[in-house]
C-alpha cells in the first residue's frame, strides 16, 4: 500500500459507517482497491450497507476475489445475491463456496429470481411465528434472537402455519402492550397486503406509494412466506425507475451515471442521436417544401423556431405528466380519453394566450398584420398538436407493450417541429395567395 493510501486509511477507520461510505464513493478506483481490503471487515460491511445497491456493486467489483470473499460473508444475503451474478463463472462458484452454509443457502434461494422482481429485490431478514405460539413465547424468542441479523430492522412479525403459508401479521407495538398471554392466531391481523415473487419492481414501487407500509411480505406460488421487501428497498427501486424513465425520455440507456466511462456512454447515446438526426431531417424536409415562400417572405424564417419551440415545450410538459402517472399506476389505459380531453383544452387555452402575444409581436415588429395572423393561427394549431402527441404517444407505446418513457420526447418534439413548420408555412402560403403579401 502506498504512503498516500496509508494516510487515507488512518483517516477512514475513525469515521461513522455512513461517512465512510460517502468517502469511499469519492476515492479513485485504484485507492478503493487498495484501501477497502485493509479496513476492518465489520466496518467495511457496515459502510457498504449504507450505500445504494448500484454503488455497493461498483465498489465491491473493484476488489480481487481473495479480498472480496471475506466481505461477502459479512453482507446481507440479498446484497450478495446482487454481486455474485456479476462475477466470472469460476469466481462465482468460489465466492458461493466461501460463504457460511446458511448464508449460501439463502443466497442461492434468492438467485433463482429475476433481479427486477420482488423475489430478486427482497431480503430474508424477517421473523416468522407459528400461529399456536403465545405472546410470552414470542417475547422470549425475540430476546434470544436479539443479536441475530434477521432481527435487525424488523417492523412486523409474520405469522405462518405449519407449511409456512402466511396467515397474518402482528405488530411489535401490539406484542409489547398486549395484556394476558393469547396465542398469535388470536391477535394477528389477517388483512395483509403482500407481493408475489414474480411481481415487477414497478408494481412494488406502486404498492409502497399507495399503502405507505414499512415492509411487505413476499410469497411464492404456493403462498409460502419467502422474504420481505423493505420500504428502503422500495425507495431505491422508485429512484431507479424514475432515473430510468427520465433518461429513456431523452434517449439514454437508463443505466448511465455522471462517472460512467465515456466509451460506454458514447455507445448508448450515439444511436439515439442518429435517430434524432433523422427526425430533424424530417422537419427540415417540411421546411424545404416551402423554400420559395420563405424566399419571398423572409420574415417567416424569424418566427419558425418560435412556433416549433413553444410546441415542443408544451408537448414535453404534457408528456412528463402522462409518463409519470403511467409509471406510478395513477392513470390506466382506460383514462386516456379523459386525459386527452383535459390536455386538448389546455392546449387550446395555451395556444390562444401565447398565439395572441406572438401575433401582436409579429404585427408590431414586422408591421404586418398578415404575419401576426399566421403566427397566431399556427401557434394555436401547434399547441393542440403538442397536447395530442403528449398523450397519444405514451398511451400508444403502452398499448403495444413498449415502455412509454422510451425516447417519447424525441417522438413528441418531432411531431411538434414538423406540425409547427407545416402549419406556419402552409398558412403563410395561403395568406400570400389570399392577401397578396
Amino acid at each position: 500500500m502506498s504512503e498516500n493510501a496509508s494516510v487515507i486509511l488512518s483517516e477512514l477507520v475513525i469515521l461513522h459507517p455512513a461517512d465512510l461510505a460517502d468517502q469511499l464513493q469519492r476515492l479513485p478506483a485504484g485507492e478503493v482497491r487498495a484501501i477497502l481490503p485493509e479496513l476492518p471487515t465489520g466496518l467495511a460491511a457496515r459502510a457498504l450497507s449504507e450505500l445504494a445497491h448500484d454503488s455497493q456493486q461498483e465498489l465491491l467489483l473493484l476488489l480481487p476475489l481473495h479480498s472480496l470473499t471475506p466481505l461477502l460473508a459479512q453482507l446481507p444475503a440479498n446484497l450478495v445475491a446482487d454481486i455474485v451474478p456479476e462475477l466470472a463463472p469460476t469466481d462465482r462458484r468460489v465466492a458461493l463456496e466461501s460463504l457460511p452454509p446458511e448464508q449460501r443457502k439463502r443466497v442461492q434461494s434468492l438467485l433463482r429470481h429475476a433481479p427486477d422482481t420482488a423475489g430478486g429485490i427482497m431480503g430474508d431478514r424477517f421473523i416468522a411465528l407459528r400461529d399456536d405460539m403465545t405472546v410470552d413465547e414470542v417475547r422470549e424468542l425475540l430476546r434470544a434472537q436479539a443479536q441475530d441479523e434477521r432481527s435487525q430492522d424488523i417492523a412486523y412479525l409474520y405469522v405462518t402455519d405449519a407449511q409456512q403459508r402466511l396467515l397474518g401479521v402482528v405488530s411489535l407495538r401490539d406484542l409489547i402492550f398486549r395484556r394476558g398471554n393469547p396465542r398469535m392466531g388470536e391477535i394477528l391481523n389477517k388483512s395483509v397486503k403482500y407481493l408475489n415473487v414474480t411481481d415487477d419492481q414497478e408494481k412494488i414501487a406502486q404498492q409502497f406509494e399507495h399503502y405507505h407500509y414499512l415492509g411487505l411480505p413476499v410469497l411464492d406460488k404456493d403462498g409460502k412466506l419467502v422474504g420481505v421487501v423493505k420500504a428502503s428497498d422500495a425507495l431505491e427501486v422508485a429512484q431507479a425507475e424514475a432515473t430510468e424513465d427520465m433518461q429513456l425520455m431523452v434517449g439514454l440507456s437508463g443505466e448511465e451515471r455522471a462517472l460512467t466511462p465515456w466509451r460506454t456512454s458514447i455507445k448508448r447515446r450515439l444511436p439515439w442521436l442518429y435517430i434524432n438526426l433523422a427526425t430533424a431531417f424530417a422537419a427540415a424536409f417540411v421546411v424545404g417544401l416551402f423554400e420559395d415562400a420563405i424566399a419571398r417572405w423572409t420574415a417567416l424564417a424569424v418566427f419558425l423556431p418560435i412556433i416549433a419551440g413553444q410546441g415542443g415545450n408544451a408537448g414535453i410538459q404534457t408528456l412528463t405528466v402522462i409518463v409519470r402517472d403511467l409509471a406510478l399506476g395513477e392513470i390506466s389505459p382506460g383514462d386516456g380519453r379523459r386525459a386527452l380531453q383535459k390536455e386538448m383544452i389546455l392546449g387550446l387555452i395555451n395556444g390562444l394566450a401565447i398565439g395572441i402575444m406572438v401575433g401582436l409581436i409579429g404585427w408590431w415588429w414586422k408591421q404586418s398584420w398578415e404575419l401576426g395572423l399566421v403566427a397566431f393561427a399556427a401557434m394555436v394549431l401547434n399547441q393542440l398538436s403538442a397536447a395530442f402527441a403528449g398523450v397519444a404517444i405514451p398511451f400508444g407505446l403502452r398499448a403495444v407493450k413498449v415502455d412509454p418513457a422510451l425516447a417519447s420526447s424525441i417522438l413528441v418534439t418531432t411531431v411538434t417541429d414538423v406540425a409547427g413548420f407545416f402549419f406556419f408555412l402552409g398558412l403563410a402560403v395561403l395568406a400570400m395567395r389570399w392577401f397578396g403579401v
